[in-house]
């Protein structure tokens, strides 16, 4: 009786293992219709007439609410919690290496990530992944503006991303990577 039950049991557990294996998978099917429905949705087809050159001037003198509403946010924090008002309303840095303004889409964007090498391992910058960008399609309109110096000892770098249509920062942020000193030969040491 015993083993009749067990006989039964590895029967079932059998043909339940070839079931689970060979049964009709399901598959996830998504149709044409079913498209991404982002906060910022492609507008390559629309002509805005502003240049990249008056944006950024519009954006250091606060022309735009958006912009003025921005400063203001960041002027009633506490002091120790501000961020440099340059990183938070864009501005290029004075003694950069490079400087870039560019009004182009969004897709475009991840050719302007920078490799650079901090002494241990390769680091790009901004390291921007349209990918990883849910809300704002790759095929909308935004202002690009990027500025970074890269010397031996030290890389900084800060950019923002602004939606060229609503003038709201997308993305933005700025960085600063100390590089190890790799010129130490310590064979040369005699001991």
């Amino acid at each position: 009786m015993k083993n009749l039950c067990l006989i039964s049991l590895s029967t079932f557990i059998f043909s339940f293992s070839l079931s689970m294996l060979f049964g009709n998978p399901a598959y996830s099917q998504t149709t044409s219709s079913d498209k991404m429905a982002y906060l910022y949705p492609a507008n390559k087809e629309k002509i805005f007439d502003e240049t990249v050159e008056g944006f950024y001037q519009a954006l250091r003198d606060l022309k735009y609410s958006v912009h003025q509403e921005l400063y203001q946010r960041y002027k009633q924090k506490p002091k120790e919690q501000q961020r440099h008002l340059d990183t938070v309303l864009f501005k290029e840095m004075p003694d950069a290496s490079v400087s870039i303004r560019k009004k182009l889409l969004f897709k475009e964007v991840e050719g302007f990530n920078y490799i650079t090498f901090d002494g241990n391992i390769l680091r790009t910058y901004p390291g921007i992944d349209v990918n990883h960008y849910q809300v704002i399609s790759p095929e909308r309109q935004v202002y690009f503006f990027y500025s970074f110096k890269d010397t031996e000892k030290e890389f900084r770098g800060r950019y923002a991303i602004y939606d060229v249509e609503t003038k709201e920062m997308v993305a933005g942020g700025g960085t600063y990577m100390p590089k190890l000193n790799l010129t130490r030969n310590t064979y040369d040491k005699e001991g």
